[in-house]
């Protein structure tokens, strides 16, 4: 018996000063067109984007999406056996748990199956829910293939390695699966079956950083061989990075050139610069195609991984801007408690060459770690001034379920007495509250506007064309803003600029 897979992006709650950051469901995308590949009649439910304009006060935050009632409708009219919910941050459990109470409510008979980043994390917690019958751990096509084609032949589904899965009062935990090798064999994500006009035109609205109007997101690799001690990707995609070759990762964008009109790409890897040759093979592809694309790196790029001569041939390929993960400005913090390892004067050196030849320049930073001093925070926010960055994001330390650092929360007591879930912004540490750590992060934005305010030539620099003098005249009216509005400087900084 053949039967019908829904996929479903849940609510999305967020504080009121933050945008809805509304963005494609790639991860649903891709688990969407590899099911159809092999057969099976699939459908994806966006909550968040399609309810977008339905808004929902929760306190200090909003939640956006679709009304109860279009959502059972949905459910009805489709008439899946199998729905599969994303849930790829834990700053957004909930959210996943109510659409998995929704659909059981639909119909109990419904196998509720949920994947993601928190759940890869903490498979047992949400096994606790009464509406979740399974969990994907890591990587989901190749499971949740298996998953659907037992449900359709009626086999039994407690051994389907990278699964929990519930039976009775029991959890069954079965190995983990191995990942895919060649990235190349998956398609690329069912974008004909996502709401794709809502994503062009809440990106264009939101990212008030993008160059042109209609950005879209590609993702060419999978993994970071890293071991950042605050990073949950390994809970889905471990520490293999793999990648896609760079003619397959053009094919994408051509596809998205003639199909969707998108003008801009946002590469969102965790790590896309680990295999040089194959980040400047995705360059010559796009210069040999002539494609006319802009594009940029928003989720970061490895700093330590760049060398002049590959940064001409991305500025040349299209790139505007890059964003540096450069996290510390303290040599201690950085190597022995981060795990991260680079050169600062060999960053600085990159940084300032990226300048020189006009590429737009973003360093993200992090403070408050749980035994951080003030003198550590220090050397950060100097550093980050030092450097020859256009812009810079500090953000304070969170403590992700699945990572090193959450267990020395945990260890520590660090954690709020109330569901650690809930954490959004950060919390305390050893030495500072997080009302204290606010203050500073918010003292940490207004100490770089300033530094930068001094010399607003240094811009001049970017413009080589008019559409590069149109961007400037952009970024400088949300600067104003900024500088104008020093309450929006302290909760959310530069930060608003680049979201």
């Amino acid at each position: 018996m053949k039967i019908k897979v829904l996929l479903i992006n849940p609510f999305l709650t967020v504080y009121k000063d933050d945008p809805a950051g509304i963005s494609p469901a790639l991860g649903l995308g891709y688990l969407a067109a590899y099911l159809e590949s092999n057969g099976i009649e699939v459908k994806v439910l966006d909550i968040a984007a399609e309810g977008v304009n339905i808004q929902k006060k929760i306190g200090k935050k909003v939640r956006y999406g679709l009304l109860e009632t279009e959502i059972f409708k949905r459910i009805k009219e489709f008439s899946p056996k199998l729905v599969g919910i994303t849930c790829q941050s834990t700053l957004h459990a909930k959210e996943a748990m109510e659409t998995a109470e929704l659909v059981k409510k639909a119909d109990k008979n419904i196998l509720v199956v949920i994947g993601g980043a928190h759940p890869s994390a903490n498979p047992i917690e949400v096994l606790k829910d009464e509406n979740v019958d399974m969990v994907v751990i890591g990587e989901g096509e190749v499971t949740f293939l298996e998953i659907t084609q037992r449900l359709e032949a009626k086999k039994n589904l407690n051994k389907i390695i990278g699964t929990f899965v519930k039976n009775g009062k029991k959890i069954i935990k079965n190995p983990g699966r191995p990942f895919i090798k060649d990235l190349d064999a998956l398609p690329f994500p069912a974008r004909h079956l996502l709401p794709m006009e809502i994503y062009f035109r809440e990106m264009a609205k939101n990212t008030s950083y993008a160059i042109r109007n209609r950005p879209m997101t590609v993702i060419t690799s999978r993994g970071c061989p890293g071991n950042c001690i605050f990073c949950a990707v390994k809970t889905v995609w471990g520490r293999m990075w793999r990648g896609r070759s760079p003619k397959n990762v053009v094919d994408e964008i051509e596809v998205l050139i003639k199909e969707y009109r998108a003008n801009e790409i946002h590469f969102i890897d965790d790590s896309i610069s680990v295999d040089k040759k194959r980040l400047e093979g995705i360059c010559d592809e796009i210069i040999k195609r002539k494609l006319d694309i802009k594009w940029t790196t928003p989720n970061g790029i490895a700093v330590w991984l760049l060398d002049e001569k590959l940064l001409v041939k991305m500025k040349k390929a299209g790139c505007y801007r890059l964003t540096f993960g450069l996290e510390s400005g303290n040599y201690e913090t950085l190597n022995n408690f981060i795990g991260k390892h680079y050169d600062y004067d060999k960053a600085k050196q990159i940084i300032n060459f990226a300048s020189k030849i006009g590429l737009w320049t973003i360093g993200t930073f992090i403070i408050g770690f749980p035994y951080e001093k003030k003198d550590s925070i220090e050397d950060t926010i100097n550093f980050a001034i030092a450097t020859d960055l256009d812009f810079a994001v500090f953000y304070i330390a969170n403590p992700f379920p699945g990572t090193p650092m959450y267990e020395i929360y945990l260890k520590n007591k660090l954690l709020p007495s109330n569901n650690a879930f809930e954490v959004v912004r950060g919390c305390g540490t050893k030495y500072f509250s997080h009302k204290e750590l606010t203050k500073i992060q918010g003292e940490a934005f207004s100490r770089f506007l300033e530094s930068r305010r001094k010399n607003p030539l240094r811009f001049l620099n970017k413009i080589r064309s008019v559409e590069d003098l149109f961007y400037i005249i952009k970024l400088g009216k949300n600067l104003s803003k900024l500088f104008l509005n020093k309450t929006l400087v302290k909760k959310r900084g530069i930060a608003a600029l680049w979201r």
